[in-house]
């Protein structure tokens, strides 16, 4: 029992025995140790091992599957060895002295259409141009040979490879004729070619694409460099409106409140409150050298860009990225000594007993007669705890109370304000909270709250509030006006309401603490 091994041969996977194996091997290095240094050897290689393959397979039946020895000896004899033939031992015949029988293909080498015509004249010997006359005499006389035609095309195989082509012209497939076949393309293509390129024909397409790149070349650059312009252009114009925008929200609003139409109190007004003028300034110059260096940088950038400026770029690069980092380093470091100043909290209380007459209804009322002039409800603290709502040009800033109802402890109205501040210190924190001007007043069963309270722009911001809490005794009421809506805080009533939907109603206090709408 001989081992057989499994190899692929032109993509067809035969099943030989291993003394076969071996002789085919050797055989088939031989052929690659030949061709692969050759022109068109890979062709050549190809064409081999297709041709090897079909022979092979015509030595195998439903009887047998496994190739032999003796079938590759009879294959390596029927194609010959590389190393045994030269130019002159190259025939077209076998061994007989008779020609090889011919194979019906159409010729892609010599075609119009696809090649049949070709093929038939390579199959008669005979020269193609006659078969295609004959194909447009009959075609006239008889329309139908154009089906004919189609047919033919369709149904007869076209030569791809070269052992077809040469079973076309009824040569022998032998590695001679292979390799010669392979060759005389090249030539015919390399003969083509040179005599393209001294043609007029050659030399007028290569003159014009000269001439077609020369012009796209200055029309590139032509374009490159207004893009780069337009490029600049946009930088500067980028960096201009943005050194406008950071101005406008700082500096350009407050000085031009006509000219620029805003309601928003400028940034810096709001910073004079919080920070003493020195830390102020040092802060405002460094937050505006972080912001402004990068927007100088592009539009020094774009300058360069349309202009070509020259200068001693990496110089003023170096120095304004150095400035950059030392103010970029400064500003949390300032800012992180600000949040000392409020790191403790104190408040200040005052509780006093309200005199209601007649019914003993208590209308609760807003005084808005005292309004900042610059509203900062956009801002990112503008609902904090401290309530900011605005800014006046001096620098003074309005916040607004909460308001809270509860029950009182006994059968009088009350009012309780409580005034809240932080400090660096407790003394510190409690000296802010002293200083809160918080107004109401009381005129017959009317309170009026004032709708802001201000903290100077002396006295510093240190998260300033007042809490208003309204003590109503069990049983009593009071009519809650719809301008109070704003300032109240949730409070608890029967009808689920938010503090939004409790104005312009009565309200009991029940026993719960809990204020139940009063219905006349």
């Amino acid at each position: 029992m001989k081992k057989t091994v499994k190899i692929n041969l032109s993509g067809v996977i035969f099943h030989i025995d291993e003394d076969a194996y071996e002789k085919l091997n050797a055989y088939l290095e031989k052929i690659h140790r030949h061709f692969d240094d050759t022109e068109g050897g890979s062709e050549i290689i190809n064409d081999i091992e297709f041709r090897m393959a079909e022979l092979f397979q015509s030595k195998l039946s439903d009887h047998k599957q496994v190739i032999t020895i003796d079938d590759v000896t009879a294959v390596i004899k029927s194609m010959g060895d590389p190393e045994d033939f030269t130019d002159d031992e190259e025939k077209n015949e076998d061994s007989d002295g008779k020609n090889k029988s011919k194979k019906l293909y159409r010729d892609p080498d010599n075609s119009i259409l696809g090649g049949v015509a070709g093929g038939i004249g390579a199959y008669l010997n005979i020269d193609p141009v006659w078969i295609r006359l004959a194909f447009v005499l009959l075609i006239l006389a008889y329309g139908f040979i154009a089906v004919a035609y189609i047919l033919l095309w369709i149904f007869i195989p076209r030569a791809e490879t070269y052992s077809q082509k040469l079973d076309m012209k009824g040569e022998k497939i032998t590695i001679s004729n292979i390799e010669k076949n392979v060759k005389k393309e090249y030539e015919e293509v390399k003969g083509n070619f040179r005599k393209f390129q001294h043609s007029e024909q050659y030399k007028n397409m290569t003159d014009a694409m000269n001439e077609m790149f020369q012009v796209l070349g200055r029309i590139l650059k032509i374009a490159l460099k207004i893009l780069v312009i337009l490029i600049g252009i946009a930088l500067v114009l980028t960096g201009i409106a943005a050194i406008f925008s950071v101005l406008g929200v700082t500096f350009i609003e407050f000085p031009f409140p006509e000219l620029f139409d805003m309601d928003e109190v400028p940034f810096y007004l709001l910073l004079q409150s919080i920070f003493t003028s020195t830390t102020l300034t040092l802060l405002i110059i460094s937050l505006l050298l972080v912001i402004f260096i990068p927007i100088l940088f592009v539009i020094y950038g774009g300058v360069k860009l349309v202009t070509n400026f020259k200068a001693n770029h990496k110089a003023i690069i170096l120095t304004g990225v150095i400035i950059w980092i030392a103010a970029l380093l400064y500003l949390p470091g300032n800012i992180m000594l600000q949040f000392r100043n409020l790191g403790v909290r104190a408040y200040h209380l005052e509780e006093q007993i309200l005199g209601i007459p007649g019914t003993g209804n208590l209308i609760l009322n807003i005084d808005n007669s005292e309004s900042p002039e610059y509203y900062i409800n956009n801002y990112p603290f503008g609902h904090t705890e401290s309530s900011i709502q605005g800014i006046d040009r001096d620098g003074n800033i309005y916040l607004v109370p909460s308001i809270d109802i509860q029950k009182s402890n006994d059968q009088h109205y009350r009012i309780s304000v409580k005034r809240l501040s932080r400090g660096k210190s407790f003394e510190n924190a409690s000296e802010y909270a002293e200083k809160i001007n918080y107004s109401w007043e009381m005129k017959d069963s009317t309170i009026a709250l004032a709708s802001h309270f201000k903290v100077p722009q002396n006295d510093q911001f240190r998260l300033q509030h007042v809490q208003v809490l309204i003590k109503v005794p069990e049983g009593k009421k009071i009519t809650i006006h719809e301008d109070t809506e704003d300032y109240l805080v949730y409070i608890k009533n029967n009808q689920h309401l938010s503090s939004s939907e409790m104005g312009d109603k009565t309200w009991r206090m029940a026993e719960e603490n809990e204020l139940i709408l009063h219905k006349n």
